[in-house]
Protein backbone atom coordinates (compact mmCIF):
# COMPACT_ATOMS: atom_id res chain seq x y z
CA UNK A 1 0.00 0.00 0.00
CA UNK A 2 1.60 3.79 -0.81
CA UNK A 3 1.83 5.79 2.22
CA UNK A 4 1.05 9.06 1.08
CA UNK A 5 3.80 10.43 -1.09
CA UNK A 6 6.85 8.43 0.26
CA UNK A 7 9.53 9.07 -2.37
CA UNK A 8 10.82 5.24 -3.07
CA UNK A 9 7.35 4.00 -4.37
CA UNK A 10 6.74 6.73 -6.23
CA UNK A 11 10.24 6.97 -8.44
CA UNK A 12 9.69 3.31 -8.83
CA UNK A 13 6.12 3.73 -10.48
CA UNK A 14 7.35 6.69 -12.88
CA UNK A 15 10.34 4.52 -13.83
CA UNK A 16 7.95 1.87 -14.78
CA UNK A 17 5.90 4.51 -16.65
CA UNK A 18 8.72 6.10 -18.66
CA UNK A 19 9.95 2.84 -19.71
CA UNK A 20 7.10 1.39 -20.77
CA UNK A 21 7.59 0.40 -24.56
CA UNK A 22 3.67 0.00 -25.25
CA UNK A 23 0.48 2.62 -24.06
CA UNK A 24 -1.48 -0.50 -22.87
CA UNK A 25 2.00 -1.23 -20.51
CA UNK A 26 1.34 2.26 -19.18
CA UNK A 27 -2.29 1.95 -18.21
CA UNK A 28 -1.13 -1.16 -16.40
CA UNK A 29 1.12 0.70 -14.24
CA UNK A 30 -1.29 3.48 -13.76
CA UNK A 31 -4.54 1.08 -13.05
CA UNK A 32 -2.30 -1.15 -10.63
CA UNK A 33 -0.56 2.00 -8.85
CA UNK A 34 -3.92 3.55 -8.72
CA UNK A 35 -6.17 0.48 -6.90
CA UNK A 36 -3.75 0.48 -4.20
CA UNK A 37 -5.06 3.94 -3.03
CA UNK A 38 -8.44 3.17 -3.38
CA UNK A 39 -9.36 4.55 -6.94
CA UNK A 40 -10.33 1.95 -9.05
CA UNK A 41 -11.23 4.71 -12.32
CA UNK A 42 -9.60 6.59 -14.44
CA UNK A 43 -9.85 8.71 -17.75
CA UNK A 44 -7.05 10.71 -20.02
CA UNK A 45 -8.51 12.84 -22.07
CA UNK A 46 -7.76 16.04 -24.23
CA UNK A 47 -9.46 19.07 -23.95
CA UNK A 48 -11.95 19.35 -26.03
CA UNK A 49 -13.29 22.57 -28.61
CA UNK A 50 -17.38 23.18 -28.53
CA UNK A 51 -17.64 20.38 -31.34
CA UNK A 52 -15.53 17.33 -29.97
CA UNK A 53 -17.18 13.95 -29.43
CA UNK A 54 -15.60 12.25 -26.15
CA UNK A 55 -13.81 10.10 -29.21
CA UNK A 56 -12.23 12.87 -30.55
CA UNK A 57 -10.34 13.87 -27.00
CA UNK A 58 -10.16 10.24 -25.52
CA UNK A 59 -6.82 9.03 -24.50
CA UNK A 60 -8.04 6.03 -22.10
CA UNK A 61 -11.42 5.43 -20.22
CA UNK A 62 -12.13 2.96 -16.94
CA UNK A 63 -14.92 3.64 -15.37
CA UNK A 64 -18.25 1.37 -14.35
CA UNK A 65 -19.81 0.36 -18.01
CA UNK A 66 -22.83 1.56 -16.70
CA UNK A 67 -21.41 5.23 -16.26
CA UNK A 68 -19.95 4.96 -19.32
CA UNK A 69 -23.01 3.76 -21.25
CA UNK A 70 -25.26 6.79 -19.61
CA UNK A 71 -22.58 9.27 -20.26
CA UNK A 72 -22.54 8.71 -23.55
CA UNK A 73 -26.49 8.27 -24.15
CA UNK A 74 -27.20 11.16 -22.19
CA UNK A 75 -24.23 13.30 -23.88
CA UNK A 76 -23.16 14.87 -20.61
CA UNK A 77 -19.44 15.36 -21.86
CA UNK A 78 -20.09 18.71 -22.97
CA UNK A 79 -21.54 19.89 -19.72
CA UNK A 80 -18.97 17.81 -17.31
CA UNK A 81 -17.70 20.68 -15.17
CA UNK A 82 -14.32 19.25 -14.70
CA UNK A 83 -13.31 20.27 -18.12
CA UNK A 84 -14.04 23.79 -17.86
CA UNK A 85 -12.71 24.27 -14.31
CA UNK A 86 -9.33 22.29 -15.43
CA UNK A 87 -8.82 25.51 -18.27
CA UNK A 88 -8.65 28.03 -15.37
CA UNK A 89 -5.85 26.07 -13.19
CA UNK A 90 -2.89 24.15 -13.00
CA UNK A 91 -3.80 22.25 -9.75
CA UNK A 92 -5.29 19.21 -8.74
CA UNK A 93 -8.88 19.25 -7.52
CA UNK A 94 -11.72 17.42 -6.07
CA UNK A 95 -14.51 17.04 -8.30
CA UNK A 96 -16.93 18.20 -6.45
CA UNK A 97 -15.42 21.25 -6.26
CA UNK A 98 -15.70 22.76 -10.11
CA UNK A 99 -17.70 25.79 -9.96
CA UNK A 100 -21.26 25.95 -11.93
CA UNK A 101 -24.48 27.49 -11.21
CA UNK A 102 -27.24 24.74 -10.57
CA UNK A 103 -30.27 27.22 -11.78
CA UNK A 104 -28.13 28.41 -14.68
CA UNK A 105 -26.91 25.03 -15.63
CA UNK A 106 -29.28 22.48 -15.48
CA UNK A 107 -27.19 20.09 -17.47
CA UNK A 108 -24.34 20.41 -15.63
CA UNK A 109 -26.09 19.70 -12.34
CA UNK A 110 -27.79 16.93 -13.44
CA UNK A 111 -24.35 14.98 -14.69
CA UNK A 112 -22.76 16.04 -11.23
CA UNK A 113 -25.82 14.19 -9.36
CA UNK A 114 -25.75 11.24 -11.71
CA UNK A 115 -22.16 10.92 -11.12
CA UNK A 116 -23.14 10.41 -7.22
CA UNK A 117 -25.76 8.35 -7.96
CA UNK A 118 -22.69 6.03 -9.70
CA UNK A 119 -20.34 6.61 -7.80
CA UNK A 120 -17.66 8.38 -9.27
CA UNK A 121 -17.77 11.54 -7.73
CA UNK A 122 -15.10 10.91 -5.59
CA UNK A 123 -12.49 12.00 -7.44
CA UNK A 124 -9.48 14.27 -8.17
CA UNK A 125 -9.09 16.05 -11.38
CA UNK A 126 -5.23 16.96 -12.47
CA UNK A 127 -4.65 19.52 -15.29
CA UNK A 128 -2.13 18.46 -17.78
CA UNK A 129 -0.30 21.71 -18.70
CA UNK A 130 1.18 21.95 -21.79
CA UNK A 131 3.75 24.89 -23.12
CA UNK A 132 0.76 27.06 -23.81
CA UNK A 133 -1.81 26.53 -21.42
CA UNK A 134 -3.59 23.52 -19.89
CA UNK A 135 -3.81 20.68 -22.59
CA UNK A 136 -6.02 18.15 -20.98
CA UNK A 137 -6.82 16.26 -17.77
CA UNK A 138 -6.65 12.80 -15.87
CA UNK A 139 -9.82 12.09 -13.61
CA UNK A 140 -9.09 9.52 -10.80
CA UNK A 141 -11.79 7.78 -8.81
CA UNK A 142 -13.26 5.01 -6.87
CA UNK A 143 -15.30 4.43 -4.53
CA UNK A 144 -13.45 4.32 -1.43
CA UNK A 145 -11.30 6.49 -3.00
CA UNK A 146 -11.32 8.32 0.82
CA UNK A 147 -7.96 9.98 1.37
CA UNK A 148 -7.93 11.88 -2.40
CA UNK A 149 -6.50 15.24 -0.52
CA UNK A 150 -3.60 13.37 0.81
CA UNK A 151 -2.91 11.83 -2.34
CA UNK A 152 -3.29 14.85 -4.62
CA UNK A 153 0.57 15.95 -4.70
CA UNK A 154 1.48 11.84 -5.92
CA UNK A 155 -1.23 12.28 -8.50
CA UNK A 156 -0.62 15.25 -10.16
CA UNK A 157 3.27 14.17 -10.69
CA UNK A 158 1.69 10.41 -11.91
CA UNK A 159 -0.69 11.91 -14.22
CA UNK A 160 1.56 14.35 -15.82
CA UNK A 161 3.77 11.42 -16.62
CA UNK A 162 1.72 8.84 -17.70
CA UNK A 163 -0.08 11.63 -19.98
CA UNK A 164 2.91 12.63 -21.51
CA UNK A 165 4.06 8.89 -21.37
CA UNK A 166 0.95 8.19 -23.71
CA UNK A 167 1.67 11.13 -26.16
CA UNK A 168 4.60 10.01 -26.83
CA UNK A 169 3.68 6.43 -27.44
CA UNK A 170 0.60 7.33 -29.31
CA UNK A 171 2.64 9.55 -31.43
CA UNK A 172 0.57 12.87 -31.64
CA UNK A 173 0.38 15.67 -29.22
CA UNK A 174 -2.70 17.55 -28.26
CA UNK A 175 -5.13 19.10 -30.97
CA UNK A 176 -6.65 16.76 -33.86
CA UNK A 177 -6.61 18.80 -37.35
CA UNK A 178 -7.85 22.01 -37.21
CA UNK A 179 -9.62 22.37 -40.32
CA UNK A 180 -8.32 25.69 -40.71
CA UNK A 181 -9.07 27.25 -44.43
CA UNK A 182 -6.07 27.84 -46.88
CA UNK A 183 -5.90 31.44 -45.40
CA UNK A 184 -5.99 30.69 -41.71
CA UNK A 185 -3.00 29.02 -41.93
CA UNK A 186 -1.26 30.87 -43.94
CA UNK A 187 -2.25 33.68 -41.65
CA UNK A 188 -0.67 31.48 -38.91
CA UNK A 189 2.45 30.75 -40.86
CA UNK A 190 3.33 33.93 -41.10
CA UNK A 191 2.29 35.21 -37.38
CA UNK A 192 4.76 31.82 -36.68
CA UNK A 193 7.45 33.96 -38.28
CA UNK A 194 7.05 36.63 -35.95
CA UNK A 195 5.04 38.91 -38.22
CA UNK A 196 2.46 41.55 -37.00
CA UNK A 197 -1.17 41.64 -38.29
CA UNK A 198 0.10 44.87 -40.59
CA UNK A 199 3.10 43.18 -41.66
CA UNK A 200 1.13 40.27 -42.97
CA UNK A 201 -1.74 42.48 -43.94
CA UNK A 202 1.16 44.12 -46.15
CA UNK A 203 2.46 40.72 -47.51
CA UNK A 204 -1.00 39.19 -48.18
CA UNK A 205 -2.51 42.30 -49.47
CA UNK A 206 -5.33 42.75 -46.50
CA UNK A 207 -6.31 44.68 -44.10
CA UNK A 208 -5.02 44.68 -41.17
CA UNK A 209 -8.60 44.11 -40.17
CA UNK A 210 -9.21 41.01 -42.21
CA UNK A 211 -5.96 39.39 -41.04
CA UNK A 212 -6.79 39.73 -37.52
CA UNK A 213 -10.68 38.42 -38.43
CA UNK A 214 -8.84 35.15 -39.95
CA UNK A 215 -6.19 34.95 -36.72
CA UNK A 216 -9.43 35.08 -34.45
CA UNK A 217 -11.42 32.38 -36.60
CA UNK A 218 -8.52 30.48 -36.45
CA UNK A 219 -8.05 30.83 -32.72
CA UNK A 220 -11.55 29.59 -32.61
CA UNK A 221 -10.94 26.47 -34.12
CA UNK A 222 -8.08 25.35 -32.46
CA UNK A 223 -9.41 26.19 -29.03
CA UNK A 224 -6.40 28.47 -28.33
CA UNK A 225 -7.00 32.21 -26.47
CA UNK A 226 -4.32 33.65 -28.20
CA UNK A 227 -1.81 33.74 -31.80
CA UNK A 228 0.73 31.84 -29.69
CA UNK A 229 -1.41 29.36 -28.67
CA UNK A 230 -2.56 28.86 -31.75
CA UNK A 231 0.78 28.43 -33.48
CA UNK A 232 2.32 25.63 -30.76
CA UNK A 233 -1.47 23.87 -31.19
CA UNK A 234 -1.15 24.12 -35.32
CA UNK A 235 2.70 22.75 -34.97
CA UNK A 236 1.75 19.63 -33.27
CA UNK A 237 -1.62 18.85 -34.64
CA UNK A 238 -1.37 15.09 -36.02
CA UNK A 239 -4.31 13.79 -36.88
CA UNK A 240 -6.78 12.13 -34.93
CA UNK A 241 -6.50 9.21 -31.75
CA UNK A 242 -7.20 5.85 -33.19
CA UNK A 243 -8.04 3.90 -31.57
CA UNK A 244 -9.11 4.82 -28.18
CA UNK A 245 -7.42 2.72 -25.65
CA UNK A 246 -9.76 1.51 -23.02
CA UNK A 247 -7.13 0.20 -19.90
CA UNK A 248 -8.74 -3.32 -18.57
CA UNK A 249 -10.35 -3.03 -15.02
CA UNK A 250 -8.18 -2.87 -11.92
CA UNK A 251 -7.86 -5.83 -9.55
CA UNK A 252 -9.85 -4.26 -6.27
CA UNK A 253 -8.82 -4.05 -2.96
CA UNK A 254 -9.20 -6.90 -0.73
Amino acid sequence: MLKGCDSYPFLSVVESINQASTSEAVLDVLAKTLAEIGADHFGIHFLPRPEDRLEDVCIAWQVPPAWREHYLAENYFQSDPAFRHARRTVFPFDYTSAPYDPEREPGTKEVMERAHDFNVDRQVTVPIPGPCGVIGIVGIAGPHFDDREVFKPFLQALGLHAFHRLEQLIGRKHRRKAGLTDREREVLAWASEGKTAWEIGCILHLSQRTVEWHMRQACEKLGATNRLQAIAILGSARGTLDPIITAPPASRRS
